[in-house]
């Protein structure tokens, strides 16, 4: 009688029936039940497989640029009267990083041995992966091969490819990544058709949208807040504007709480009329130069390309940040007009090179991190 699970028919005088194998099955291990092979600690393992090594109980891990998805197998032999007689663990690890400029990356498979008892030298594992949506894969790993995974060995790799299609300035993917898994114990490989574990992977997302003039194609992992990042060493003054905003304003904007929305006028792509809104019309035009900063420049926040910006300068609080001591901080900021917390919006004394540069670190993470129209993101301020 063939017992339950996903097994095949060991081999007539394969090594599996000359130990008393009648069946070899495969399933998958629970992840509580692995014990990877301690050789398996890469000094460099890079930012995907990190994930794996620092997540061990979670079967797919991963951040907005890379992903882990952690597949145990346990490997059966069962007597012709359904007495397991022997049994082998494996984990394969499938480990993604995303370009955020390009439409397609490559995933490296991981084949790591786990225990194995006296009746099992080896097993061998064959994995494929499909991807749903505006996505296709550059054939299974190994070639379709099965990779031989020995008892206390070295780890086996291959690569799994995959392509999106995105390339119309529309087009947005949403993709999900099912892996299929076959293979048997050692010495049960004569039995055609091998009997599989399926492990859903990540979900990831291509599109084409971002970029002024021309679509850039590029992906990232689904799930995650995206983030613009500003370093108060580098961007100085417009920092700890952005930073005092959302320290102050009853709104604390951008912050992980209360997030900032990207927005695209398409009758004015740049923001120039919503951050003149901000800065030049209207009764409270922005005065430039009034509080002695060098090449002062208007600095608005909410940024104009965000749902919350582009509001009315007379609602803004001027604000003017400076050094102390040398070091940029928000205790170095005063307040020139107006009155917090319930503002908008702030504008901001800033050497226009910092006010530029600020600027410019806005547009990079918006392709970085493939920020889309209307997409929610953290502005997060550091030292």
């Amino acid at each position: 009688m063939t017992p339950q699970g996903h097994c095949t028919a060991a081999a007539d005088g394969s090594a599996a029936r000359s130990q008393g194998a009648a069946w070899t099955c495969v399933e998958a291990d629970p992840v509580a039940d692995f014990a990877p092979a301690p050789s398996f600690a890469p000094s460099d393992p890079g930012e995907a497989l990190k994930l794996c090594l620092e997540h061990s109980s979670k079967r797919v891990v991963s951040n907005r640029h890379a992903y882990c998805t952690r597949m145990p197998l346990k490997y059966i032999l069962l007597n012709n009267k359904n007495v397991k007689i022997g049994e082998a663990h494996i984990v394969v690890d499938a480990v993604g990083t995303l370009d955020s400029y390009a439409g397609q990356w490559t995933e490296n498979i991981i084949a790591v041995p786990g225990d194995m008892d006296d009746k099992v030298s080896a097993v061998d594992v064959a994995v494929n992966a499909t991807c749903s949506g505006m996505c296709s894969t550059a054939g299974p790993a190994w070639g379709g091969a099965h990779a031989v995974v020995e008892k206390g060995g070295d780890i086996v790799q291959g690569t799994i490819t995959y392509r999106s299609s995105v390339a119309a300035k529309t087009d947005i993917s949403h993709i999900d990544v099912t892996y299929f898994l076959d293979g048997a114990a050692l010495g049960a490989t004569g039995v055609p058709g091998y009997d599989s574990a399926i492990f859903d992977g990540p979900t990831v997302r291509c599109d084409a949208t971002i970029g002024d003039t021309s679509p850039i194609p590029g992906c990232i992992v689904m799930g995650h807040t995206p983030n613009v990042t500003f370093s108060k060493a580098k961007y100085r003054g417009a920092a700890v504007a952005y930073e005092w905003a959302q320290k102050n304003l009853t709104g604390k904007f951008g912050d992980a709480d209360h997030l900032l929305s990207r927005y695209i006028d398409p009758l004015d792509p740049d923001a120039e009329k919503r951050r003149a809104k901000t800065c030049d019309r209207g009764p409270y035009a922005f005065p430039r130069g009034a509080t002695g900063v060098p090449n002062d420049s208007c600095d608005e926040y909410p940024f104009a390309r965000s749902w919350q910006g582009g509001n009315d300068g007379e609602q803004c609080i001027d604000i003017t940040p400076r050094q102390i001591g040398g070091v940029w901080d928000v205790a170095g900021v005063t307040v020139d007009r107006g009155t917090p917390p319930n503002a908008p919006c702030i504008r901001a004394h800033v050497d226009k090179k910092d006010n530029t540069a600020a600027g410019g670190e806005l547009g990079r993470a918006v392709q970085s991190d493939r920020i889309l129209d209307s997409e929610w993101y953290q502005v997060i301020i550091t030292p």
